[in-house]
């Protein structure tokens, strides 16, 4: 792949454009805002956003390797107006200089932001694009591409099948918070044979950063022949909102997730397809969604019989992926997102011994993009408000300078530092619930938060009411033991009930 940076033009690449695209050269981007897309007069934000290949709408939200792009802001422009967009006059770009960013063969895109609900622009409900253009692009060009905000996202139905069906709920709790009506949705697998019985455990799997209530497709067939699972309700929940992953706490930023998906959507949802209640039912889920599950056994200790925790983002946060939020330096001097103690760049992801992005590229980026991201979703859930209203930053974007104020306000969601210190009190219900398995080799740095909470809890002597494992060598990913131990532990218990019942 030929990289985005600007180098010497060679003469293949000459060879290559076509006479029309390199004697047009373009420097800068008309945008025209389309009257039918834009019946009232839109302020946001507009991207315009560059790819090699395929739809620039689609790899500008890649997190390795991602290609150029560019965040405008524009205030009060009517439908049928036409903008001239400069990269010298973007709010925002990556990369950040974009003199870097090289001449030659682009594919470029313009994106408005209007959903107010969608994270990632482009896709929202109510988002609208562009037709991609072909470019000669040349910062030293006069000429403007022209592109037509014209295309507006609309809904994507949900293909329902005999077993997999979609439930909607507005939620009050989030409607009231947000001022607007607010859906929640969840996919649902039902049984074989559903009807047949009365009632049937419920096993709530909460998607990763990105995942939506269509991860229940990957459900079907995941149970197999005569499994338990197929015996059971498997819920995905939608956690995804404007600025990330809900984790399905209840935010100060945005809004009271918890309560929604417990108090509001469970209770209908069970009562609409038959779950046997609290007794049997379960939460997993992988990495965010493996954090969400977890919070939500701990902080909804009687409403679910068990929780099964996968790769989850950090349950620690004196280590956020090596990074202790809460402490300063000796000295007092704060601590850096973007360099170690030592002054080296932090590596966010890796792939065995190769770093994949670092702290700094990655959080850079995601600011073009903000809201939506992963690191801004950590902020919009744990943080309160800041003084403009939108989530308090815990750290410097320009500099990567960590304010530990601010972060300290996360503790009440720090799930190592709720258990250690409230275990007397949760241990009737929750001993024997909980289940964490991290990767050795985690792909995110993630292994750590889990590895300092298993000491802990070792000391404490609390480690034996749960189980909380570090795999050997397993990256970022489902732990296959753990997750066959949460469809034989959901086995185990039914048949117990039935036995039970038999008995009376």
């Amino acid at each position: 792949m030929r990289p985005f940076l600007r180098g010497a033009t060679t003469l293949l690449s000459l060879v290559l454009l076509t006479p029309w695209a390199w004697t047009q050269g373009i420097g800068s981007f008309d945008v025209r805002l389309d009257p039918e897309a834009f019946p009232e007069a839109f302020s946001g934000e507009v991207f315009v956003a560059f790819a090699e290949r395929g739809e620039p709408r689609r790899s500008m939200h890649g997190w390795f390797g991602a290609p150029p792009v560019l965040r405008f802001a524009l205030e009060g422009v009517a439908g049928g107006e036409t903008v001239s967009l400069h990269p010298a006059r973007a709010a925002a770009s990556h990369p950040v200089d974009w003199s870097d960013v090289e001449a030659g063969e682009w594919r470029v895109q313009a994106i408005a932001r209007a959903s107010r609900t969608g994270r990632q622009a482009g896709f929202g409900v109510g988002d609208v694009y562009s037709a991609v253009a072909e470019i000669a692009y040349d910062p030293e060009a006069e000429a403007a591409a022209s592109l037509a905000l014209d295309t507006v996202v609309e809904p994507t139905p949900f293909l329902e099948t005999e077993r997999v069906v979609l439930f909607e709920l507005v939620s009050p709790a989030l409607s009231k918070f947000h001022g607007f009506e607010y859906t929640l949705r969840a996919g649902v697998l039902l049984p074989e044979n559903h009807g047949d019985e009365d009632s049937y455990p419920v096993v709530y799997s909460v998607p990763g950063f990105g995942g939506t209530h269509e991860g229940i497709y990957g459900w079907q067939g995941r149970g197999g022949e005569a499994s338990p699972l197929d015996r059971c309700i498997v819920v995905v929940p939608d956690p995804s909102n404007r600025y990330g992953h809900s984790a399905f706490c209840d935010s100060e930023s945005i809004g009271p997730w918890g309560e929604a998906l417990v108090r509001e959507l469970i209770p209908a949802l069970e009562e609409e397809f038959g779950g046997a209640g609290a007794e049997h039912r379960y939460v997993t889920g992988i990495s965010s969604g493996g954090w969400s599950s977890l919070w939500l056994q701990v902080s909804y200790p009687d409403e679910f019989a068990g929780c099964w925790s996968h790769v989850p983002d950090p349950i620690d946060f004196h280590d956020f992926q090596r990074i202790d939020l809460y402490e300063p330096r000796e000295g007092g001097a704060p601590r850096n997102m973007y360099v170690d103690e030592n002054g080296d760049p932090r590596p966010l992801a890796r792939r065995g011994g190769t770093v994949l992005v670092t702290y700094e590229d990655f959080a850079r980026r995601e600011n073009v993009l903000d809201p939506g991201g992963q690191l801004r979703s950590f902020e919009a859930t744990f943080s309160p408000p800041g003084p403009d209203g939108a989530p308090r930053r815990i750290f410097d974007v320009e500099t990567g300078a960590i304010d530990h104020a601010a972060a300290r306000a996360w503790r009440k969601y720090d799930i190592s530092h709720l258990l250690l210190t409230r275990w007397d009190e949760l241990r009737e219900r929750l001993a024997g619930k909980i289940h964490v398995y991290a990767g050795e080799v985690d792909t995110f740095y993630l292994e750590g938060a889990v590895e300092r909470f298993r000491a802990l809890a070792g000391e404490a002597g609390i480690l034996g009411e749960m189980v909380v494992e570090v795999v050997p060598g397993m990256a970022h990913s489902l732990y296959e033991a753990g997750h066959a131990a949460m469809v034989a532990t959901i086995e185990a218990r039914w048949r117990e009930l039935a036995g039970t019942e038999k008995d009376r």
